[in-house]
């Protein structure tokens, strides 16, 4: 057995710290509905979902933040959401079909995220100047060592294929709550939760449209 001497182990011990420093948090938007009928006996052409202004500048914050998070470019964050809302709608049968592009769509489907952001950090407790008392403290007392808030607003804008207004649907959701981090409820899972709420309120009031139906059997 290669023994390892001090200063092979303190180089391995410094690569160790450098690959544990380079590792980011990056959110994923993961969105899953349920199936819902009756559907729309429509074709739906799915254009852009567009972030609020205040997200493009950097006023308020687009996706996750905290202390490794990784940030993503809001339109590439923008497209990657209306590729899940695309798939989720495609999956749960909203429309007899949906599509980035038809010939002769019935209806236009677009939209803005008004907010989609949580931010997750440690508690302040944690930070205690005696080593491991926030590890005690959470042992012992099962005192969560996170804290998290955030909220996914989103608004979908349907209208015919010569740009009339047909209907806006709307769907909130938010939290605010305490955690201790896991691999099953990592950063981010929470805010795809209420990403995924906001969309199936969307769904909801898309298929209980009845305007949408007299459109389709035109």
């Amino acid at each position: 057995m290669a023994l390892m001497y001090p200063g092979r182990l303190f180089v391995f011990g410094a690569l160790l710290l450098a690959v544990a420093a380079c590792t980011k948090t990056e959110f994923v938007p993961d969105v899953t509905l349920p199936e819902i009928r009756p559907i729309i006996d429509a074709t739906a052409e799915f254009h852009e979902i567009y972030p609020a202004p205040a997200l493009i500048s950097g006023k308020e914050s687009f996706g996750l933040t905290g202390p490794d998070a990784e940030p993503v470019p809001p339109r590439e964050l923008a497209a990657q959401v209306r590729e899940e809302l695309l798939d989720a709608f495609r999956q749960a049968g909203v429309f007899s079909k949906i599509t980035t592009f038809d010939r002769e769509p019935d209806l236009i489907l677009t939209g803005r995220i008004n907010a989609l952001h949580e931010h997750y950090r440690p508690r302040i407790w944690t930070r205690f100047p005696l080593p491991y008392a926030g590890k005690v403290a959470a042992d012992l007392f099962d005192w969560k060592t996170h804290a998290t808030d955030g909220v996914a607003d989103v608004t979908l804008f349907l209208l015919t294929k010569d740009g009339k207004l047909v209907g806006t649907y709307h769907g909130k959701s938010s939290f605010d709550e305490n955690f201790n981090p896991t691999g099953e409820v990592a950063p981010g899972a929470r805010l795809n939760r209420a990403l995924t709420d906001a969309a199936q309120q969307i769904q909801e009031k898309i298929v209980h449209d009845q305007r949408l139906r007299t459109i389709a059997s035109r």
